[in-house]
């Protein structure tokens, strides 16, 4: 097929249509992901996401630089995020005590109460509309192209330590296997 457009730089086919399968997976999982954990739980995808990423830390807490870089969200987005979970609840924050200049941000009970209730929501779409379609095998050569992929990046969140290696795509790609989600 010829470009319309000549001055344009295309993708081949192959590459574009890979790009596409990968775009609409994503989009319809965490649409799906969001749509029934803001209805059956009050939590959107991304307040799971920080709850299950605060779960999986060591002590239930992380430095908000490194919650950002997990749940790949910017300071100021992660900074308005826990502000909103503080409100309702759901986490908190403590100042570190080795550089009183930053901050923790720690899950509370009822931060891990509200995982809990929404974690079988969580994984009922996933099966849905993941895992339930494909195969064992297709779920080992997705997570070997993530290695892959992650090993080659220029950006250090794809590296990281460890999500949705973890179990969800709502989770940050970075979790190792031995993260529950």
């Amino acid at each position: 097929m010829t470009p319309s457009r000549p001055d344009h730089e295309f993708l081949d086919p192959e590459e574009w249509e890979s790009w596409g399968a990968l775009m609409k997976l994503h989009r319809s999982v965490l649409q799906e992901l969001d749509v029934e954990l803001r209805g059956h739980h009050g939590l959107a995808v991304i307040e799971f996401d920080v709850l299950i990423t605060l779960f999986n830390a060591p002590e239930h807490r992380l430095r908000m630089s490194e919650l950002a870089e997990r749940v790949l969200l910017s300071p100021a987005g992660t900074t308005h995020l826990v502000t909103r979970l503080e409100r309702d609840g759901l986490v908190r924050r403590e100042v570190d005590p080795a550089d009183g200049r930053k901050w923790f941000t720690v899950l509370t009970e009822g931060g891990d109460s509200a995982l809990k209730a929404a974690r079988p929501t969580h994984n009922l779409v996933l099966r849905r509309t993941l895992l339930d379609a494909t195969s064992p095998s297709d779920r080992r050569t997705l997570r070997r192209v993530w290695k892959r992929l992650s090993t080659h990046a220029s950006n250090p969140l794809m590296a990281g330590p460890g999500p949705a290696a973890s179990s969800s795509p709502t989770t940050s790609p970075r979790r190792s296997p031995s993260i529950r989600s």
